[in-house]
């Protein structure tokens, strides 16, 4: 008598236990990199902003020309001297070490944490936000659909103007909790130093009261 193949198969997998899975893929392997540690974040002591929903459409007062923010086409400043891997994107404040720390106008406090950062695999961040005036979670503006972590933006810091594979464009966030936000995939395709920046409140004008506002970290990937 014949056997078809596949009793063959189940045979051999119940006489030699483990030997077969149900599963054809292997998990990731390989070296996981993380938030660059430094000093703990502290530039907004004593100087917390309150934000007024009011003046997510108002118009942003203009700046002065001096010490304010530049246009995006400049040049990131070298806050780390002539090391490229310390460089700050001059439009915004400076980036962050470790994962947590303040935004950069003084009005929210973030943490993130994700799924392990390897070179190439899909990466899933989990964004905790809290208002520095109210310590209240961060919630979608009255009459507005949109969750206040509106997106998240990386790139490599000695190659600012490389983001990435396109899918980091298209990386979507929901809600998990009171202030939570879980989402992605991202995806690191070169090894060295990312800018990971979260954007908030992107509807509104970037005024000082405004809801809008930003924090970036620096992060490693092996």
């Amino acid at each position: 008598m014949k056997l078809v193949p596949w009793l063959v198969l189940a045979a051999a997998c119940s006489v030699f236990a483990g030997a077969c899975s149900s599963s054809d893929t292997l998990s990731p392997t390989g070296a996981v990199g993380g938030p660059v540690l430094g000093a703990a974040d502290a530039h907004c002591r004593g100087s917390v902003v309150t934000v007024d929903p009011a003046y997510c459409h108002e118009d942003a007062p203009e700046e002065d020309g001096e010490g304010g923010a530049s246009s995006a086409g400049d040049a990131p400043d070298g806050a780390g001297g002539s090391d490229c891997n310390q460089t700050h994107d001059a439009e915004y404040g400076d980036t962050l070490p470790n994962s947590e720390g303040d935004d950069d106008d003084c009005k929210y406090h973030v943490t993130w944490t994700s799924t392990p950062i390897r070179l190439n695999q899909n990466v899933t961040f989990t964004v905790t936000t809290q208002d520095l005036a109210t310590a209240q979670p961060l919630e979608s503006l009255a009459g507005e659909q949109k969750l206040p972590l509106t997106r998240v933006e990386v790139y490599q810091p000695c190659q600012p103007n490389r983001l990435g594979p396109t899918q980091n464009f298209n990386a979507e966030f929901k809600e998990t909790a009171p202030g939570v936000f879980e989402g992605g995939p991202l995806r690191f395709d070169q090894p060295g130093r990312w800018v990971v920046r979260f954007h908030f409140y992107e509807e509104c004008n970037d005024g000082e009261e405004s809801p809008h506002g930003h924090v970036a970290f620096f992060v490693d990937v092996p």
